[in-house]
Order: C-alpha cells, then structure tokens, then sequence
C-alpha cells in the first residue's frame, strides 16, 4: 500500500480518516451492548495552501507542554482514547491536564480544517437487511461522496488513512476499489479527482514527527462515538461543531447516522 512522505501542492486538497469503534456484526442479540454498537468514521479535509499555519499551531501546542513536542524519545500523538484516560504523555503526573484540554480546545477551533462524520447503528443496520453490508466499508463510501461534493470540478485531492498493518490495509483498498474506479450518481466523475490512497501510521518511522492530520480525525470520531455511546458530552466533542462542513452538523449531510431512525441530535 501507497505511504505518503509530503503533501504537496499538485493535490491540494486531502482528507484524513479515522475511525472508532469496530467494523464486526452482531446479529446475536445476546453478545449485543452499548460499547459495540456503534461505528463512527470522521473525515478531517485539509487544504495544502492552509497547511503551513495548522502544522505551526500544533507545534506550538506539543511544545508547550512536551520538551520539543517529545515524550519518551517519541513524538507526542494526540489520541482520542489516551488522552481522556490520562495516561502516558497525557498523565496529570506529566502535564497540567485542565489547561492542557483548554489549549488543545482552542487550538481546534483555530486550525483551518472541515468534517464530516459517518455513524453506523451495528445492530439496528444488521435487524433491518438480511445481508447487511459492511459496516466500514459502507460508512467509507459515505465519507467518500461527502469529501467529493467539497471538491471543486477539476480538483486534485488526496485521502490518507491510518494504517492497520499491510494485509488490513490492503484489504480495506480492494474492497474501496470498485467504488473508487467507477463511483456513483451522486458523485459523477469527481471520485476520479481522488489521485491517491494513502496507508500511514500517526508517527513517521524514525518515531519524531506525526501525521497531525490523522490525528485531528482521530479525536474527532473517537468524541463522537464516545457521545453516541455513552453520552459524553465534552468540550473537547463541541471543539468540532463548529468545523463541520457548512458550519455546523447537518443531518444527512455532513453527520450522517444510518439507519436514519438512529438520529442523535448534537446538543
């Protein structure tokens, strides 16, 4: 699978994905609970030409609380999961956690960034078909047609996924390439301004720099599916409603549950 080294401007737009929660089924009401009922994808699109001031404010940001943005010899990566447990770079042992959240609230809401989210009720999808698609993958292709309709015709762009490993990764690209070759009505030829798909960790290989666009869509979706689920409302989760493409989350549109019956409504 393709690894992206450098954005450039020969794509300029580019969307980073990230999901929370797992792609299994559950069509056993007995081993059904709150914690795997949900998938939530997140889409964060960036534009290249704003790209220089997001990669400056994140440093800042790491700077001011990591010695060089570093913990244990490693870049630090801003992770949904590990930053609301407080552990690792994120221990209130390490950092001062309450300015630590407002600063990373603030720096979200300065960062020049859209998204949209894809939510699939596992349970409910797996009651109303008989042979219910891929969670997933299903949620994919929704994030898909919702990043092409921001492309301007003509417009180059780019997705980058976070790796799971080659053999996931190249499964996840065979069961895409269909929809990515031939698209769909809703999306004309614009799937075909998607120049390439990449696979990347949140970290480079030597461990010091960070692919900062994954892990704004990490914290997005891992919010969303953590309210969802649980309904946590945090601010870190509101950071986001002001970034959703148009403005704010619009049902259907950039936040899409499915099946629809399952709507939450942000509050």
């Amino acid at each position: 699978m393709q690894r992206m080294t450098k954005w450039t401007d020969k794509t300029p737009r580019l969307m980073a994905v990230d999901e929370s929660g797992t792609s299994r089924l559950y069509d056993d009401e007995d081993t059904r609970t709150k914690e795997n009922r949900w998938i939530v994808i997140s889409g964060a699109i960036f534009s290249q030409s704003e790209n220089e001031d997001n990669i400056k404010k994140i440093i800042e940001l790491k700077n001011k609380y990591w010695n060089n943005g570093m913990f244990h010899g490693e870049r630090v990566v801003f992770h949904g999961r590990e930053i609301k447990k407080g552990i690792g770079a994120f221990s209130k042992e390490v950092i001062d956690r309450d300015s630590f959240m407002d600063d990373l609230c603030t720096v979200i809401s300065e960062l020049e960034f859209e998204v949209a989210s894809i939510c699939i009720d596992k349970h409910e999808h797996c009651d109303q078909y008989s042979t219910p698609k891929n969670p997933y993958v299903l949620a994919y292709q929704f994030l898909l047609e919702r990043f092409c309709m921001t492309l301007k015709f003509g417009e180059h762009s780019c997705v980058l996924n976070e790796s799971r490993g080659n053999k996931e990764d190249t499964k996840l690209y065979n069961l895409m390439k269909p929809f990515l070759e031939d698209g769909e009505p809703y999306i004309s030829n614009k799937i075909h301004q998607i120049d390439n798909v990449y696979f990347n960790s949140k970290l480079t290989g030597n461990k010091k720099k960070s692919y900062f666009m994954l892990e704004i869509a990490d914290l997005s979706a891992y919010t969303l599916h953590t309210y969802l689920r649980d309904d946590v409302n945090t601010m870190l989760f509101q950071s986001f409603r002001n970034k959703y493409i148009g403005g704010h989350p619009i049902n259907g549109h950039n936040y899409k549950i499915f099946p629809k019956e399952c709507y939450k409504e942000w509050r």
